[in-house]
């Protein structure tokens, strides 16, 4: 989803790349300046490939609601959790991942 020029509040980057000859590490902050500095097809580039996540000035990053987990069975009665991204480090039991997902034992 592409949010308006006026309504841009930042963006959080999820990949490391270089603009510029920067680098842009994963997890850095951009300012809406930052970002509306970044030509539009390029913006849409990286927000589309994941390397950038652009946020509304409503919805500042640390003020965001949570993301969806979701639990994956991996193999062996093993499971990782995933938001968007794998949360656990390594496989851990259903149980563990129920608890690690917000969710009391339920399918």
């Amino acid at each position: 989803m592409y949010i308006a020029d006026a309504d841009i509040g930042g963006a959080r980057v999820r990949r490391v790349f270089t603009a510029r000859g920067n680098v842009m590490k994963a997890g850095k902050h951009l300012s809406s300046d930052e970002v509306l500095a970044i030509p539009l097809a390029n913006r849409r580039a990286l927000q589309d490939s994941g390397y950038i996540e652009v946020y509304p000035k409503s919805s500042p990053p640390g003020k965001r609601e949570p993301e969806t987990r979701h639990i994956i069975k991996v193999g062996d009665g093993q499971y990782d959790v995933i938001a968007g991204h794998k949360i656990n480090p390594k496989p851990v039991s259903r149980e563990e991942a129920n608890r690690i997902a917000g969710k009391n034992g339920s399918k």
